[in-house]
């Protein structure tokens, strides 16, 4: 048997449409496994489709905000019609709102929390029954080293969120292992997307983020989705329950 391999597996990634998401469905595909892929921006979505399938893989675009119930129940539906089971789900959706503590909302806090964790959540329970039927799948959850660290340039609703992502992997390793679903998350530093891409812009801050690193440098999304693709596989059978750092040592240096 080949450990090293996702052919014949499914699998789904949240937030999708760039990105880590992006290049975690690369990733998956390449390969071997067919992947629905899904985020709200319907354009880059049918884009990736049609890169991804010109290359002969099979890749299925959903626009979908699961941010929203309607959005989550899409996905249920789309896997039960594809294939009515699931071998990895990915999730990788996130938000944040960069405020100060002491100028965040309620709201604020709230929306952070649910687009964060409370939507992977629910999407985890109710793709529990689809990653159970053929004997158990793996679920990867995108957190980020500001879960785990003190980190400059996020917020603290986003790290407590992202904490609360961890802790949610770790407790449902424990509880689904007797159903030989596998739990874990990746912790991502700074990695070269969109989402940061307006701290990168600033050369002061990216000399500091790379001294702060022992690889010197920020890493790039296909990093990331590498690990995600170690975690889906059979190679990664005794694993569960980890929240892995992928932050070019960063976490083992200190507080930037």
């Amino acid at each position: 048997m080949n450990h090293w391999t996702l052919q014949g597996k499914t699998a789904i990634v949240t937030g999708a449409s760039k990105g880590i998401g992006k290049a975690t469905t690369e990733e998956l595909l390449g390969h071997g496994a067919e992947v629905l892929f899904l985020a709200r921006s319907e354009n880059l979505i049918r884009e990736a489709e049609a890169e991804f399938r010109a290359k002969g893989w099979r890749a299925y675009g959903l626009v979908a905000d699961i941010g929203e119930e309607k959005g989550r129940l899409a996905v249920v539906e789309k896997v039960d019609a594809l294939w009515g089971r699931l071998d990895i789900l990915v999730n990788n959706v996130g938000t944040n709102i960069r405020k100060p503590t002491l100028e965040a909302t309620a709201e604020d806090l709230q929306h952070v929390m649910d687009v964060n964790v409370g939507a992977a959540f629910d999407l985890c329970r109710r793709l529990y029954p689809f990653l159970k039927k053929d004997g158990g799948g793996s679920i990867i959850n995108v957190a980020s080293i500001a879960a785990m660290t003190g980190v400059m340039w996020t917020t603290g609703i986003y790290a407590m969120s992202k904490a609360a992502m961890n802790r949610m992997t770790q407790y449902l390793a424990v509880e689904w292992g007797k159903d030989s679903i596998r739990v874990n998350s990746v912790n991502p530093w700074f990695i070269q997307t969109a989402r940061v891409e307006r701290v990168l812009s600033i050369p002061e801050k990216v000399q500091q983020i790379n001294q702060a690193t022992p690889l010197g440098r920020v890493g790039e999304p296909e990093e990331v989705a590498r690990v995600i693709a170690f975690l889906s596989m059979p190679a990664s059978s005794y694993l569960t329950g980890l929240n892995v750092p992928v932050d070019g040592g960063f976490s083992q240096v200190g507080i930037l």
